[in-house]
C-alpha cells in the first residue's frame, strides 16, 4: 500500500462519495457519520492490477476504527466495497460487523472491553513491546499484527478479528479482504504483504 495525495486521491475519494449519494455503495451507517475531510487514499498492487483504494472514517455513535473502504480498479470503477463498524455492546465490550458490498459478513460480539476513541488513539501509539500484547498474549496473529503496524493488543485483536472473518490471508481478492485494506488504513497504512505473512 502506498499513501496517495493530491489530484489522484481528491478524485478518488469524490468518485467514492459520489457512489455513496447516488446508492451505489450501500452503507449502514447514516451517511453524516462519513467524516469525508479525513479520507485516505492508497494505491494497492495484487499480481499485475494496481487498484486505488479510498477509506472514510466513519464517526458518530461507532468507534474509532471503523470505516468504509471502495476499491477502485484501474479504470476509475468501484470494483469492491467493505464497511467496518465496531459498537459497544449491551456487555461493555466491542462488537464487530463488517459488510462486503453491502452485504452482512461478519457480526460478532468480542470478549474484548469497549474503549473510547482517546484511549484507543492512546492505544494505537503504543507498541507492543517485544510483541508481547499484554492481557491478548494468546493469539500470535495478534501479536503479530500489533508489530507490524506498531500498536498494541486491542487495535490488533480487532483488526485481526474482521479480517479473519471470512479471509485468512489478507489482500486484494475477495470483497471481505476490502475490510483488512480499510482496517490498515485507518491505522496508517502498511505493507499488505507484512501483514499478510501473520496470517500464515
Amino acid at each position: 500500500m502506498k499513501l496517495v495525495d493530491g489530484q489522484h486521491a481528491a478524485a478518488a475519494t469524490r468518485v467514492a462519495l459520489s457512489a455513496v449519494r447516488g446508492g451505489e455503495v450501500l452503507i449502514q451507517a447514516p451517511r453524516s457519520a462519513l467524516i469525508q475531510g479525513q479520507a485516505k487514499v492508497y494505491t494497492v498492487e495484487s499480481g499485475h492490477s494496481i487498484f486505488t483504494s479510498v477509506t472514510v472514517p466513519i464517526g458518530g455513535r461507532y468507534s474509532l476504527l471503523s470505516n468504509l473502504t471502495v476499491l477502485l480498479d484501474d479504470t476509475g470503477e468501484i470494483a469492491q466495497y467493505s464497511e467496518t463498524l465496531y459498537t459497544e455492546n449491551s456487555d461493555g465490550n466491542f462488537h464487530m460487523e463488517s459488510y462486503a458490498d453491502g452485504d452482512l459478513v461478519i457480526s460478532r460480539d468480542t470478549d474484548i472491553a469497549f474503549m473510547t476513541d482517546a484511549e484507543l488513539r492512546l492505544e494505537m501509539n503504543d507498541s507492543p513491546a517485544n510483541g508481547d500484547v499484554g492481557t491478548l498474549g494468546f493469539w500470535s496473529t495478534v501479536a503479530c499484527v500489533g508489530a507490524v503496524l506498531g500498536v498494541s493488543g486491542t487495535v490488533a485483536y480487532l483488526i485481526v478479528g474482521v479480517c479473519t472473518g471470512a479471509c485468512a490471508v489478507p489482500g486484494v481478492g475477495t470483497a471481505v479482504c476490502v475490510a483488512c485494506i480499510g482496517a490498515y488504513a485507518t491505522v496508517g497504512g502498511a505493507s499488505i504483504a507484512a501483514v499478510a505473512s501473520c496470517f500464515k
